[in-house]
């Protein structure tokens, strides 16, 4: 809920200025209180137009006010603007206009993120359309992380940015942006997914200003001559960022990308710079005019008509309509002139396909040739005998392979056949655990994955039962449990990083902090200065009296155990045991978490003081059943907690509500506005519900405030690894695949934590 100030007369006390009220920051500094009845009005006003109730959770959001229009943001994200009238309380609107919205953040109110990680994804061979990559999820040459949810974001704001050429020293500044430099514009923006988390891209259409330019014909010949990563593409974009901490490094996480000021095309772009495919031009999958007419008048479809006075438009729509009409391509015969018409397209089409399939394989230059000429030769084949032809020449040419190396075929150096074995095991068997995975309909059976990866078709376990040379290939260098035991891992990992009801403690314990070592860790907080005194003329100035300290005090610990695969599993297919595994493993590692963190209001431990969290001697403590008398009371109570040593209040509100499921209705219509126009005080109030799913405390409340304001718990993770790990517990040993008949891993998850500032939080435990 939106906080809504006073009703006062807006227009008597202060008109809107020229360029408008931008932002709710700049309306309150603007007009404070004036400015709320305006508002009301306009909010209620759109309410009314959309027919709201006034018992949803969504509320219309204004973004901006101008002296004879406003701008709202509607539920679906869109932003409308409205045109008004205002005569006493009444409001007339007008029709709503769909907009975009122009004003960002300026520097250095955000940061800015001159971000190399693109490279080339497609391009037409022409020179004019290319499609690119233009950010890449995930960290970033230049230690920025970006993750999927930021990238999905910001696509809107790629849309019709402008591209130039730059020298990376300028892009670095932020410097030359000129026209002189500008070589194109994205369109067609689009986020498209990566095989796990956080490894998405934003891809984008660039359209040159010169086809035939220099630039066009640099990117145009690298490409023929595999030189693209001499380049690449980066944004120079303005955004929020954080610090973070992500496998252990600590990282520039980009939170918000407010504005993308351009993509440059550079040499050094941080995330690399390869181009991954190419799409040839349509050139040569649409005639000419010339070619067009002849194939036309030897089908007898220009009988008749002045060739001259055919635009390009007349002659396609004659081919349109030959192709769609058998009998219009030779009447009196009807669908022989018009079969071989369709299949002569057809085939213009199929030799385009043939060598661009051709171009993108992996074999070598000389078999690309070879491959091309061939097909070229014959008057009809299709995209599938294309297809078979690769792979036949890529199984031909594997033995002549040795560690990458290719002998006997001239300079070519290396030839590969795509994805190694051993990575498509382990893409087969995440596919498996995987129900989102593109191939997962293709993974359904683990017996079947384990026979395809070991040979043992019985499912022994024995390795004399193995095809010794499918089980080299499958597993290289690792053991059947390695591999599962990761793919159960990267599974398990996906599923932790999924918000789920459980990891609402982040809501009280905020950011956690990496700890190097299992030793005790100490927090000290000091106390503070009360007020300065004053000194008279010519008076010595008096000591003032020094805080004191406390120290919170605490240690990681390990969470885990263990869990198996065993023979039996595997031979009887067990498939939903087995596919249950990572979620249910990752789903018990986030409920251990947030219930560590959540007892400590639970629980009401001793914290550093001996004295217990929530204590009559903290100011903190309450009995009262949850209403509007006791929150407000609460509310106070927090108001009114003073620094250590000084005195001075602190006047730190609560921000979230915590309450079991049993509590959860009544501290939502607490806060909610039934018929009255006017909100009550606790109406009014800022407050976030979080009901905790463990508690079973019909009657126990507690309020916290915003973690950024007081740190109230501190947690801390092992080397700043959020995800809890997995392990191979024990190897198999002998000429078994298994140790006792079945595979055993461990689940571990370090962490640890304690409360370090009792100020920000109040409770009340209701008598039964």
């Amino acid at each position: 809920m939106r906080r809504r100030d006073r009703l006062v007369n807006f227009r008597e006390a202060r008109g809107v200025p020229a360029l408008g009220l931008i932002g709710a920051d700049a309306i309150r500094e603007a007009f404070e209180g004036d400015f709320t009845q305006l508002r009301d009005l306009l909010q209620g006003a759109v309410r009314q137009a959309l027919a709201l109730a006034g018992t949803e959770d969504w509320y219309p959001y204004i973004q901006a006010v101008f002296d004879d229009n406003f701008v709202v943001e509607a539920k679906d994200g869109r932003l409308l603007k409205y045109g008004y009238t205002v005569d006493g309380t009444k409001v007339a609107l007008g029709t709503p206009v769909e907009v975009k919205k122009t004003y960002v953040p300026v520097e250095p109110a955000g940061t800015r993120m001159a971000e190399a990680s693109g490279a080339f994804v497609e391009a037409g061979k022409a020179g004019g359309v290319w499609k690119i990559r233009v950010v890449h999820a995930g960290l970033s040459g230049n230690n920025n992380f970006y993750s999927d949810a930021t990238l999905r974001q910001a696509v809107p704001l790629v849309e019709g940015v402008r591209v130039f050429v730059k020298s990376d020293e300028e892009h670095l500044a932020g410097r030359g942006k000129d026209v002189r430099n500008l070589i194109g514009q994205l369109s067609g923006a689009a986020f498209v997914e990566g095989a796990t988390p956080d490894s998405g891209e934003i891809q984008a259409t660039l359209t040159l200003i010169e086809p035939e330019g220099d630039v066009a014909t640099k990117l145009r010949e690298a490409w023929d001559r595999g030189l693209t990563g001499l380049f690449g593409f980066s944004i120079d974009a303005v955004g929020t960022a954080r610090k973070a901490t992500r496998g252990g490094q600590a990282v520039r996480e980009a939170t918000k990308i407010v504005k993308v000021k351009s993509v440059d095309l550079i040499v050094e772009p941080g995330a690399g710079g390869a181009v991954i495919s190419l799409v040839e031009s349509r050139k040569e999958t649409v005639m000419d005019r010339q070619e067009l007419i002849a194939l036309l008048e030897a089908k007898g479809l220009l009988k008749g008509k002045t060739i001259d006075k055919l635009t390009d438009d007349d002659l396609k729509q004659i081919l349109r309509e030959a192709v769609a009409d058998p009998a219009a391509a030779d009447p009196g015969t009807g669908d022989p002139a018009g079969g071989d018409l369709r299949e002569a397209v057809r085939m213009v089409e199929a030799r385009s396909q043939m060598r661009i399939r051709i171009e993108r394989s992996t074999l070598p230059a000389q078999a690309k040739t070879r491959l091309t000429k061939k097909f070229e030769t014959m008057e009809t084949f299709t995209e599938a005998e294309v297809d078979q032809a690769i792979k036949d020449e890529v199984e031909y040419l594997a033995p002549f392979s040795e560690s990458g190396r290719v002998h006997d075929l001239g300079d070519v150096s290396r030839i590969e056949s795509g994805v190694t074995r051993p990575e498509k095991v382990a893409a087969m068997f995440d596919a498996f655990f995987d129900p989102a995975h593109k191939d997962h309909r293709h993974a359904r059976s683990f017996k079947e994955c384990y026979v395809s990866a070991t040979g043992d078709k019985l499912v022994t376990g024995l390795r004399q039962n193995c095809d010794q040379a499918v089980l080299r290939e499958s597993l290289d260098s690792a053991s059947f449990d390695d591999v599962l035991g990761s793919s159960i891992a990267r599974r398990m990992v996906a599923d932790y990083r999924v918000p789920t009801r459980y990891d609402v403690w982040r809501q009280f314990a905020g950011t956690p902090v990496p700890i190097n070592d299992f030793r005790t860790q100490e927090r000290t907080r000091f106390g503070g200065y009360g007020d300065l005194p004053t000194v008279a003329q010519g008076d010595p100035y008096v000591a003032l009296a020094s805080p004191t300290d406390e120290k919170a005090t605490y240690a990681v610990a390990k969470k885990g155990g263990t869990e198996d695969v065993t023979l039996e599993m595997i031979k009887n297919d067990d498939v939903g045991v087995i596919r249950q595994i990572p979620t249910k493993l990752s789903r018990a590692a986030k409920r251990t978490l947030g219930k560590f963190v959540l007892d400590f209001i639970r629980l009401n431990p001793a914290i550093y003081d001996g004295v217990a969290f929530f204590h009559a001697d903290h100011g903190n403590l309450g009995s009262a059943a949850l209403d509007k008398t006791s929150f407000a009371a609460a509310r106070l109570a927090m108001l009114n907690q003073t620094e250590k040593d000084s005195g001075d209040k602190i006047g730190i509100p609560p921000a979230f509500l915590w309450v079991g499921d049993p509590l959860e209705e009544t501290g939502v219509d607490l806060f909610r506005r039934n018929t009255e126009q006017d909100k009550t005080f606790v109406q009014s109030q800022l407050i976030r519900v979080i009901p905790v799913w463990y508690w079973t405390d019909a009657t126990d409340w507690a309020v916290t405030c915003d973690p950024n304001d007081i740190p109230i718990v501190e947690i801390g993770f092992l080397d700043g690894n959020e995800e809890p790990e997995i392990f191979v517990q024990d190897s198999p040993t002998g000429g078994s695949m298994f140790s006792h008949d079945k595979l055993t891993w461990k689940i571990r998850h370090i962490y640890g934590g304690n409360v370090v500032d009792f100020r920000g939080a109040y409770k009340a435990v209701v008598a039964g």
